[in-house]
């Protein structure tokens, strides 16, 4: 299981595209900087909730998972989800739609993005009504807590959609003493980002509040995106047995963008969740969770208007008992009900109803087996079983070799179902199932380097294809297969860090990269300074489109601690001004960003 460990953050100025590029790389690096926290860790990697919905020490994972942190990530420069998610071995996240804003897809293990699940506060967000894509146009990490990217077969665990692996995020949550920041960066493209926030905890109440805005023009024609954003956090502990907590999220934001004239996506969405954590009695675990999610999206094109609007209310909850000395019983069951409607007259209440039973095994101290079972139904498709079962053995202190097998699935969705505005449904469609699974070896070296390689295959039947329209289910087997690589350390004391992730495919769906490539080295130059690079290579592709060549992004970061409340940092994007391109359907071509420099600064109060 791979961990990025954690740091603060921020930035103002401005910088247009051509310039002196090595000028502008100059001021950067004289910017001062912040001390870099070490990249690895002696000790065993943090706790996991996403494996078994409950918190979990790394022995006990049998999962491809991988814990980030988005403090640590923002250090270093990256501030967008998407751009966080490429960190993670075997996941591409992009946008095929246009640059800063877009309609965001996230391709884990060679699937496509329907084919993941992402788990906001505990509540599913993505599913067969609500497409994530929304939510990844707009996601950033300054109101974000916690990020596990759990990769395979899920769904025995998480339900429907959970066939390449699950996202899962948590709102930041307060800790120590009160304390404020507030953030400010600006740079090219007319790049404009700002937030304030404020946590802290206090006789066994923590809070966190945040606010935030963002604007770009972009660098292309046309795409101009701005956004709005607003978090809360706040949990309560009653007792050594029970908390409970309520969060917030919500978001209003416009990209415009050229497509056969001027077309405006405007997204409006609130999640709201209520959560009670209890300890009935010693070794029993319980969590309650209540959430409401709404999501309103409307397009005004040329060719008229298209809108959707959702509304999802959860109940879940899940148990972690201790029946015996090295067993303990998994359990859980949920309810969901959407009501969906959209321009063209699709109108849909859908209930989905899950239960699971597990089992957690350690017949020894080094070894830890598991197995889960899940009965799905749902009102539209009737119901599906999934399963998953692995395990993890701690071979030496410093090797630990892990695998598992499990059956998922994923519903049509219902614009596959109905249609859209820019094709017809198939009311026909059945679910897609598949059987994935993985076997992977982690390696500790020398006490600070890390090396993580995992194989995985997952075999999709019926698997459902979108477009052309209209979406069909498509005859025998469809493979994804590839080899997932992660290497992290550190040396000198930790003032030099490096990490890798690389996923190689050898199949996969809608011809995605076969070579997917991320990686950064930091350099604590002082205990003030701190300068870095990265680098992202992409191979050949289409997703589903006209052939796109490969490309290598470069870009350079550093951060300056002036005193004890403000710190100054800077970054360089694309820092080569290659050229490439994000899509190209039927000759519409999407290109990235170019050379773009960001400054900024982080005060703390």
């Amino acid at each position: 299981m791979t961990h990025i460990p954690s740091a603060p953050r921020y930035a103002s100025a401005l910088a247009r595209r051509g310039g002196l590029r090595f000028g502008a790389f100059a001021c950067l690096v004289s910017l001062p900087l912040h001390a870099a926290e070490d990249e690895t860790s002696d000790a065993l990697d943090p706790l996991v909730v996403s494996a078994l919905r409950t918190e979990s020490e790394a022995s006990e994972v049998s999962s491809a998972v991988t814990v980030l942190d988005p403090q640590e990530l923002e250090q270093r420069g990256i501030l967008d989800l998407r751009d966080a998610l490429n960190e993670v071995p075997g996941v591409i996240a992009t946008s095929t739609s246009g640059q800063t804003g877009a309609v965001g897809s996230v391709f884990i293990r060679g699937t496509t993005t329907a084919d993941s699940q992402l788990i906001v506060d505990g509540i599913r967000l993505s599913d067969a009504t609500a497409p994530l894509g929304n939510f990844f146009s707009a996601a950033r990490l300054d109101d974000l807590g916690r990020i596990e990217v759990l990769r395979g077969a899920q769904s025995a665990i998480h339900g429907g959609e959970a066939v390449g692996g699950v996202i899962w995020l948590e709102t930041e949550r307060g800790e120590g003493g009160p304390r404020g920041r507030f953030f400010l960066e600006g740079g090219s493209f007319d790049h404009l980002a700002s937030s304030l926030s404020h946590g802290g905890e206090k006789d066994g109440f923590s809070w966190f509040a945040s606010l935030a805005h963002e604007m770009t023009h972009n660098d292309a024609i046309g795409q101009d995106f701005d956004q709005s954003r607003a978090s809360l956090r706040a949990s309560w502990t009653l007792s050594d047995r029970a908390t409970i907590g309520v969060t917030f999220r919500g978001v209003d934001s416009r990209f415009e963008y050229p497509n056969f004239g001027t077309n405006i996506d405007h997204l409006d969405s609130e999640l709201g969740t209520l959560r009670a954590d209890l300890r009935p009695v010693d070794g029993w675990e319980a969590s309650i969770v209540a959430g409401h999610y709404r999501e309103n999206y409307d397009n005004d094109s040329s060719f008229g208007n298209y809108a959707t609007d959702l509304d999802r209310t959860v109940v879940k909850t899940d148990h972690a008992l201790d029946i015996a000395a090295g067993h303990r019983l998994l359990a859980g069951v949920s309810y969901e009900r959407t009501d969906f409607s959209n321009s063209l007259g699709t109108d849909v209440t859908n209930d989905r109803t899950g239960g699971y039973l597990g089992w957690l095994w350690r017949p020894l101290d080094a070894v830890s087996l598991d197995a889960v079972v899940r009965l799905e139904d749902d009102q539209s498709f009737g119901s599906e079983w999934t399963w998953r079962t692995g395990g993890s053995w701690e071979i030496t202190d410093t090797t630990r070799l892990r695998g598992g097998i499990g059956r998922s699935y994923r519903a049509p969705t219902l614009l596959d179902l109905y249609g859209t505005t820019w094709g017809a449904g198939n009311p026909n469609l059945k679910p897609q199932t598949g059987i994935g699974w993985d076997v992977g070896v982690e390696q500790q070296i020398a006490g600070s380097h890390r090396v993580e390689l995992t194989w995985f295959e997952n075999s999709i039947e019926d698997r459902i294809q979108s477009f052309p329209t209209p979406p069909v289910n498509l005859p025998g087997s469809t493979p994804a297969r590839g080899l997932e690589t992660a290497v992290a350390g550190d040396w000198c004391d930790g003032r030099w860090a490096y990490r890798l992730a690389w996923t190689w495919l050898d199949e996969s769906l809608q011809d995605q990269p076969r070579n997917h490539a991320n990686a950064s080295l930091s350099w604590q130059a002082t205990d003030r300074w701190q300068l870095g690079v990265g680098a992202t290579y992409v191979g050949e592709r289409s997703y589903g489109g006209l052939p796109l060549k490969q490309y290598l992004l470069l870009r350079c970061f550093t951060r300056f601690q002036v005193n004890d409340w403000l710190e100054l940092h800077g970054r360089i994007e694309n820092l080569a001004d290659r050229r490439y391109e994000l899509s190209n359907f039927s000759g519409t071509r999407i290109e990235g960003a170019g050379f773009g420099v960001f400054t900024g600064l982080t005060a703390t109060f």
